[in-house]
């Protein structure tokens, strides 16, 4: 899933082909690997406005087993693009080869080009560090440094620098990750204490502190209860 503003799904069809819209296009899915189209992969535009990410004929290996074939799919800016599909289907690979995540796996191999702001990700001149401080990233699992609760949020705050207030904006993202309410009397504790879903929502104000241009959100809300989940929801709504 690469969030930004509006709301576009790719999901499977009951025939186990998949569809993309606005963009439109389909073709084969199954498990553990996925065939996806969405247009031809040469325009730089889509129905629902400029194409910010784009994938073209990519592939992706972990040794010699194909967890991703050939996909072109076109994500326009200022939308919230979900990624619908079974377990093990190739979601979660897809979206680490946006912020080249998969760099980080000694047996991942990527065959093919991905676009973000018209650059190859892949081109042998891309800071790989430079290219996550614009696409940030929410995993599944809850991953706080072992840090206090606000070096967490101003972590990435201190690298970026840009001469801001970091205590107000460190409460901001708390805020908006519906966490402060909880923690505000606590900032100085380890991160490590908080319960599962509080460690989520760190780690999704930790991303949304340094106001990246992407947020992607690998399955975001899987550890939190109906109230934090719904939260998050309108957060994600917000950033739109």
């Amino acid at each position: 899933m690469a969030f930004e503003p509006e709301s576009e799904t790719t999901e499977p069809t009951d025939d186990g082909t998949s569809t993309a819209d606005p963009v439109g296009g389909s073709a084969a899915s199954g498990d553990p690997e996925i065939s996806v189209a969405t247009g031809t992969g040469s325009s730089s535009s889509t129905a629902s406005g400029r194409t910010v990410i784009e994938s073209r004929d990519l592939s992706v290996y972990y040794g010699e087993t194909r967890a991703l074939q050939d996909i072109t799919l076109e994500i326009p800016e200022k939308r919230v693009t979900a990624m619908i599909g079974p377990s093990g289907c190739g979601k979660s690979t897809f979206l680490r080869c946006i912020n080249r995540m998969n760099d980080l796996i000694e047996s991942a191999r990527v065959e093919g080009e991905f676009y973000f702001e018209g650059k190859n990700v892949y081109d042998d001149d891309v800071d790989p560090v430079a290219l996550r401080r614009r696409i940030g990233m929410v995993f599944q699992q809850p991953n706080p440094f072992p840090k206090s609760i606000y070096d967490n949020v101003a972590y990435g705050l201190r690298i970026q620098d840009d001469g801001g207030d970091i205590d107000a904006q460190v409460e901001q993202a708390l805020k908006r990750a519906a966490l402060w309410d909880e923690v505000n009397d606590q900032l100085d504790e380890s991160a490590l204490d908080l319960s599962g879903g509080q460690q989520q929502r760190l780690c999704i104000a930790r991303a949304i502190a340094v106001d990246p241009d992407v947020l992607l959100m690998d399955e975001p809300a899987s550890a939190l209860d109906p109230i934090a989940t719904s939260k998050i929801e309108d957060l994600i709504e917000e950033l739109a």
